[in-house]
């Protein structure tokens, strides 16, 4: 199951957001939808993904405005209003969608990826996640 290639079990639709919506606004989509990580496109060019924002970092945001002590209901409040695309990390992953799902563990394993994005000739054409990969290897 593991040799499958990653485009015959991504999501080819994935949800995507520009980086210029609010940090609040994609923690409804995340919990609305019930998914781990939403891709952020860029704001100026909408086929240009710029990173993923996941559970995982709206959980680091919640955290770091919660420890301002007296402050952390109005640090939770700023931190929602601003654009998810101040919160993107450099680093981008990307897999490609001829790419087998063996590669998609072991990446998400060496780098504790939970959502990656699925590339083909350099274009966007999908996302796999962990729950993707547990799928078929317990099926």
């Amino acid at each position: 199951m593991l040799n499958l290639p990653i485009s015959e079990i991504m999501n080819d639709h994935p949800i995507k957001v520009k980086s210029d919506v609010t940090v609040r606004n994609v923690a409804h989509l995340l919990l609305r939808i019930r998914i781990n990580g939403i891709l952020v496109m860029d704001v100026n060019e909408p086929d240009k993904l710029i990173g993923v924002f996941t559970m995982r970092d709206l959980l680091h945001l919640m955290g770091d405005s919660l420890a301002k002590r007296s402050q952390k209901m109005q640090a939770l409040h700023d931190v929602g209003g601003q654009p998810v695309g101040n919160f993107i990390k450099d680093e981008l992953l990307t897999l490609e969608a001829s790419d087998n799902a063996a590669k998609a563990v072991a990446l998400m394993h060496k780098k504790d990826a939970i959502t990656i994005p699925v590339m083909a000739n350099g274009k966007l054409v999908g996302v796999i996640g962990r729950h993707d990969i547990i799928n078929i290897a317990f099926a």
